[in-house]
């Protein structure tokens, strides 16, 4: 297991959520953290602000900038401007992503290609725009956010589960192409995490908001065989272990308590 103190990182999505538990546990490991995220709209710039003094009461280094997983221009910033401020970039979390609720037969094009625009197409733009500096100091290491519903599919998911198994095949497919030059790429499979986006999907089906949580630990304790549903930790630990694991590339951890077997 490498020692991944001192080392910077790279976490887009990363002001809440999912995003704000991978940040705290690379901090709590030693990692200095960067947040990319939509700070134009302000809640989320608040909540960035939140996660950037939580990683600086650790003592680690960090900060937030805008960025869109859509836009080149924002993911080629967000990369030049950590290595300049921090002087290194060794791990990239490409984590930004949506997730609505929708039946097959009422599903607009629409919303299937912005699914597919920010989930799996700012995955790739996010990989890519870090590749320079990682393939230049021949090290790194890449860890993408896709889902259990990759591996299983769920109903009214259609365009979320199609857009995280597309993660999971590239998160295979780069590391077979970028292992020899010394970065590795692996992905972590959430399961039934309460996140904004579990919150919003519950809006849809009128559940108040005192009552989400409970409902869906509730559902996860009769579902999952640990008997309880995930923490955006749980997250986070995952994927120091992936950043630590050294000869561990092109894999997908469940991290779903065991949800999906």
């Amino acid at each position: 297991m490498s020692d991944i103190t001192g080392q910077v990182a790279v976490i887009t999505g990363g002001a809440r959520g999912i995003g704000r538990g991978i940040a705290l546990e690379l901090g709590r490991a030693g990692v200095d953290v960067v947040i990319g995220d939509l700070l134009s709209v302000p809640e989320i710039a608040e909540e960035a602000a939140t996660t950037v003094r939580l990683l600086e009461d650790m003592g680690r280094r960090s900060f937030a900038l805008q960025c869109d997983v859509r836009s080149e221009e924002d993911l080629a910033a967000l990369m030049a401007t950590t290595v300049d401020r921090l002087g290194r970039l060794d791990i990239v979390c490409p984590n930004a992503g949506i997730c609505n609720l929708s039946p097959a037969t009422e599903l607009s094009v629409e919303e299937f290609r912005r699914t597919f625009d920010i989930n799996t197409l700012g995955m790739f733009l996010t990989v890519r725009a870090a590749l320079p500096t990682l393939l230049a100091q021949g090290h790194g290491s890449i860890v993408a956010t896709a889902s259990i519903t990759g591996l299983r599919g769920t109903t009214e998911l259609v365009h979320y589960a199609a857009s995280k198994a597309a993660v999971i095949s590239m998160v295979q497919t780069l590391a077979l192409e970028l292992g020899p030059k010394g970065i590795r790429v692996n992905c972590i499979l959430p399961g039934t995490v309460f996140t904004g986006i579990s919150a919003a999907q519950m809006d849809k089906h009128g559940v108040p908001d005192e009552m989400k949580e409970q409902i869906l630990d509730q559902v996860s304790a009769g579902t999952t065989p640990l008997g309880r549903m995930q923490t955006p930790a749980d997250m986070g630990q995952a994927v120091v272990f992936l950043c630590q694991a050294d000869n561990v590339t092109g894999t997908s951890i469940n991290v779903s308590g065991g949800s999906a077997l």
